[in-house]
C-alpha cells in the first residue's frame, strides 16, 4: 500500500478507508495533498481487493478547502512563465481537475464522510464522490465567487445533477453558509447524523454493504451512471478552465486574494 504524507488509508474488509490528514490546518489542501488525491485514487483502481472508498477527514474538520498559498503559487505560476501565459494557467487548473476527476474514472464508488466544516474546493472534492454523508451540525459553502472566482474544480459542474439550477446558483452566486440539515434537504447529501461517531458508523455499514456485492457488479453499474454525465461535466470542466485562465490573471482577481490571505493572518 502507497504512504502519502497528507492522506491516510487504512483497509479492512475491501473497504478502503481515505482520510485528508492535515488536521492542524483544518485539512486545507496543499498542493502535496491534492495531487496525492488524484494519485491515490488512480491506485485504488488498479486494486482488485478495493471494492468501495469511505473518504472522511481527520480531525475536527472534513475541509476547509484549498489551501490559499497554493491558489496563489498556481496565479504567481505565470511570472517566470516564457510561454503564453493563459495556457500555462489552463494547463495547471486541468491538472487540478484531473486529481478530483480520477475518484470519477475510478471504478469503485467512493462514500463522503462529511463533518465539521466543507467549502470550497472540498465541496468540488465531495461532487465528485457518489454518495455524501454528513454530520448534521457540518456546513458547507460555494465560497468562490468571495475569493473572486468561479468554482472551477466540479462544483458547478456535477451538482446540477443534485440541485435544482436555481439552489446551485443562489448558493454559488452569493458563497452562502448552509448547513448539513439544508444539505440533505436540497439532495446534496444523502443523510445526516447528529454526531460524527453515528456519521462514521452509517458510512462503513453503507459501504460494507456495498462491498458484499460482487464488485465487478457493482464497477459496471458505476461505468454505467457515469455515462449519463460525463461528456456534460467534461465540457464544463474543459470551458472553465478557460475562463479561469484569464480570469486568474486579473489585477482585481490578485487583489482579492491577497486581502483575504491577509485577512486569514489577523
Amino acid at each position: 500500500m502507497p504512504i502519502f504524507e497528507y492522506l491516510e488509508l487504512t483497509l479492512t474488509n475491501n473497504v478502503m478507508h481515505l482520510q485528508l490528514a492535515r488536521p492542524n490546518k483544518a485539512n486545507a489542501m496543499n498542493k502535496k495533498m491534492w495531487f496525492e488525491i488524484g494519485e491515490a485514487y488512480r491506485w485504488i483502481n488498479q486494486q482488485s481487493n478495493i471494492h468501495v472508498v469511505v473518504l472522511s477527514g481527520k480531525g475536527k474538520q472534513f475541509s476547509s478547502g484549498a489551501d490559499i498559498n497554493f491558489l496563489l503559487q498556481v496565479m504567481e505560476s505565470t511570472e517566470d512563465c516564457s510561454n503564453d501565459k493563459t495556457e500555462h494557467l489552463q494547463s495547471e487548473i486541468s491538472k487540478m481537475q484531473r486529481a478530483f476527476s480520477a475518484i470519477v474514472d475510478c471504478s469503485v464508488p467512493t462514500i463522503a464522510a462529511i463533518h465539521g466544516v466543507c467549502i470550497g474546493g472540498a465541496i468540488d472534492l465531495i461532487s465528485a464522490c457518489d454518495i455524501r454523508l454528513a454530520a448534521s451540525r457540518s456546513y458547507f459553502s460555494i465560497m468562490e465567487t468571495q475569493l473572486g472566482i468561479p468554482a472551477d474544480m466540479g462544483t458547478l459542474q456535477r451538482l446540477h445533477f443534485n440541485l435544482p439550477d436555481g439552489r446551485l446558483r443562489e448558493l454559488a452566486y452569493t458563497s452562502a453558509i448552509f448547513s448539513g440539515r439544508k444539505a440533505k434537504k436540497w439532495g446534496i447529501v444523502n443523510q445526516t447524523y447528529f454526531t460524527r461517531k453515528g456519521l462514521m458508523k452509517a458510512a462503513f455499514v453503507l459501504a460494507n454493504r456495498i462491498a458484499s456485492h460482487p464488485s465487478y457488479a457493482v464497477r459496471a453499474t458505476k461505468r454505467s451512471l457515469n455515462l449519463n454525465s460525463d461528456s456534460i461535466v467534461n465540457h464544463g470542466l474543459n470551458d472553465i478552465a478557460k475562463v479561469n485562465s484569464e480570469l486568474l490573471q486579473s489585477v482585481a482577481a490578485k487583489a482579492t486574494m491577497n486581502e483575504l490571505k491577509n485577512k486569514m493572518k489577523k
